[in-house]
């Protein structure tokens, strides 16, 4: 009988992957956890609990019990903006589970250390032998370079359309600065939890020629605006550039999920996740911080022709690889006490 995990996240992935939280959540169920037996709970900030057996939900009368009475080996807290409500809930699960916690950037003052054996996260401004940093994860099943002579039909953008993402940027000029001089439209993927952003500053720059995209304009924040994992790989084969507008990224997994495809990546933020000089040569732009506007960078790409395939470099962040480095780092502290 397979041992029992827990994940722990205040988002979830089902009924569809929508973002980098929940692809992280599938693909260590799948992957990384293969070996175990995965029970995902989603708390949300106001308190509500579901717990899902792979997608299955166990029964609401079953759950407290089940959480406090059931063997895991360890428990994986993943980004948990869990609010207040939670506190006694996460206690008591962090007192009699081992538990760790995924955050992008540590140290997070929200976040009690003292709960937990290890912390993992993209970076970290306090290094101890307790925290891991650990890259990012994606499935080269599905996301691969599929060879030459693709299709050049646009460029992309994949992230979830909000202000953080900064698609107001991108598409307020596209049609006079790219479409009109390159004759590449651009395409949005990805869907919103944030309507209004849509609406008043994404949406009027969509006319369906210069800037086009997945979402559903008469429901924005429908589970049909997303796309698959298959569905965003297929999208990168007919790309041109992939482009992110972000000022600020800890990792970016649609970035490296480009990658892994051979699409050339442009950029213009401060990616703070990554090694300054392990990502320079593989991405086009700026990297530890916005310069300009995010256009110039794009049309500069396309003036010189820049194409840069980094998909050697990023199968380091394959699946499997981040999964061995996190279990190692895991069963290495089963055994540690926690501070308190």
């Amino acid at each position: 009988m397979k041992s029992k995990v827990l994940l722990v996240c205040s988002e979830s992935p089902y009924p569809l992957v929508v973002g980098g939280f929940e692809r992280l959540v599938s693909d260590y169920q799948s992957h990384v956890f293969r070996d175990y037996d995965v029970y995902l709970l989603v708390i949300n900030p106001a308190g509500r609990m579901e717990l899902l057996h792979y997608g299955e939900a166990v029964p609401d009368a079953a759950v407290r019990s089940f959480l406090l009475e059931e063997r895991f080996e360890f428990s994986l807290f993943i980004e948990p903006g869990l609010g207040d409500r939670n506190q006694e809930l996460i206690g008591r699960l962090t007192d009699r589970i081992p538990s760790f916690c995924f955050v992008q950037r540590h140290p997070q003052p929200k976040i009690d250390e003292a709960l937990f054996r290890g912390i993992v996260t993209h970076w970290s401004d306090e290094p101890r032998d307790d925290v891991l940093r650990l890259g990012g994860s994606y499935n080269p099943g599905v996301f691969f370079r599929r060879g030459n002579g693709k299709k050049e039909e646009f460029i992309i953008c994949v992230a979830r359309i909000a202000s953080q993402k900064n698609q107001h940027e991108l598409v307020r000029h596209y049609k006079e600065r790219i479409y009109d001089t390159f004759g590449l439209p651009l395409y949005l993927a990805g869907g919103t939890q944030t309507p209004a952003y849509f609406r008043r500053r994404v949406y009027p720059y969509m006319d369906g020629v210069a800037v086009s995209g997945t979402i559903d304009p008469r429901a924005p924040a429908a589970p049909c605006s997303w796309k698959s994992a298959e569905e965003v790989a297929e999208l990168y084969s007919r790309a041109r550039l992939f482009v992110m507008a972000s000022p600020s990224e800890s990792f970016c997994l649609s970035m490296i999920e480009a990658m892994a495809c051979g699409l050339t990546c442009v950029v213009n933020g401060n990616y703070f996740g990554f090694d300054e000089a392990d990502l320079r040569p593989n991405v086009f732009g700026p990297i530890t911080g916005k310069r300009g506007h995010i256009l110039d960078t794009v049309a500069a790409a396309l003036e010189q022709d820049i194409r840069i395939d980094a998909s050697e470099w990023a199968a380091k962040y394959a699946v499997d690889e981040i999964g061995s480095q996190l279990l190692g780092f895991i069963q290495s502290r089963l055994q540690v006490k926690r501070t308190r």
